[in-house]
């Protein structure tokens, strides 16, 4: 495994880190069993993974539940990062950023982790209805509480880092970023590279795309088939039309196109980490095989 340093703090992660949105099951992917899930995340952790990304609204607090307890025997030699913001009500998601919610959020998130910090703490998505200096100020908060030690924050535009920025420190930014979805390379990364801020990308698959193991027939039960920007369906053909065309490429030298799916994103500048989903310790050893995978200039042309 490799490990780089994350942004402007003392936190070295893998450059492999484990997804936990499916094992989370319910609403958003269909259910898993909780033992192969821990299984996973043992295999993760022997492996050299050292970062582990959940949140609460991740199976409405069924994964951090997960993660705490399959984690909470190496919680000194782990990094667990999760998120606030996402709060829900009768199966139906809300935005909410104002301070009394996140200092409701950060206890509720160390009871179901089974810890009493949580190494990173990132804004999940922004709230148009709360001012990013009343969500700063209360994370700044928390943080000089001992219950975070790092704020970072997920899919926010540059501007609104810049906003972040004059209330309090951040560490990390977590976007989307894959071979299919690259405008985070216009001005954010750039941005993050000048500032010091790390970039863990997520879905590094798009989706499971990149997997190469679906077709333009294939139906989604998930999230995916209810609202997923890459499934609708004037996008999701092209997709696969391009999919094919990349595992036709690697055929002649018998890779494998997630292996090369999750090696692009973190030999990217500006990347620390991929997050990649797992729910089984069989995926887990395969996803980390993406390491070994050689790729050429002629491969990036």
């Amino acid at each position: 495994m490799e490990y780089r340093k994350l942004g402007n703090s003392d936190i070295t992660v893998s450059v492999i880190s484990f997804g936990a949105w499916s094992i989370g099951g319910q609403p958003f992917w269909e259910n898993k069993d909780d033992k192969v899930s821990i299984s996973a995340i043992k295999k993760a952790f022997d492996s050299g993974i050292n970062l582990f990304d959940t949140a609460p609204v991740y199976g409405f607090g069924h994964s951090e539940e997960i993660i705490g307890k399959a984690l909470k025997k190496y919680r000194k030699e782990v990094i667990i990062v999760t998120k606030c913001g996402l709060r829900w009500n009768n199966n139906k998601v809300y935005h909410n950023l104002k301070k009394d919610s996140i200092l409701e959020e950060i206890d509720l998130s160390l009871k179901r982790l089974k810890t009493d910090f949580i190494d990173l703490y990132q804004v999940h998505w922004p709230d148009p209805d709360t001012p990013i200096e009343e969500t700063m100020t209360a994370l700044k908060k928390i943080q000089e509480s001992g219950k975070i030690r790092y704020i970072g924050v997920s899919n926010f535009t540059v501007p609104m880092m810049k906003e972040c920025l004059k209330y309090a420190e951040i560490i990390s930014l977590q976007p989307g970023y894959n071979l299919f979805d690259r405008k985070i390379e216009k001005d954010i990364i750039p941005f993050c590279i000048e500032n010091n801020i790390g970039i863990i990308a997520y879905s590094p698959l798009a989706s499971g795309i990149l997997t190469g193991k679906y077709n333009k027939k294939t139906k989604f039960k998930d999230w995916r088939g209810k609202f997923g920007e890459m499934f609708k369906k004037d996008v999701y053909p092209g997709l696969i039309d391009k999919t094919e065309k990349l595992k036709n490429y690697l055929k002649i030298t018998n890779r494998k196109l997630h292996h090369l799916a999750i090696k692009w994103v973190i030999i990217q500048k500006g990347i620390t980490s991929a997050i990649v989903g797992a729910n089984t310790p069989e995926q887990v050893e395969d996803n980390i095989k993406a390491l070994n995978l050689k790729i050429s200039e002629n491969d990036l042309n």
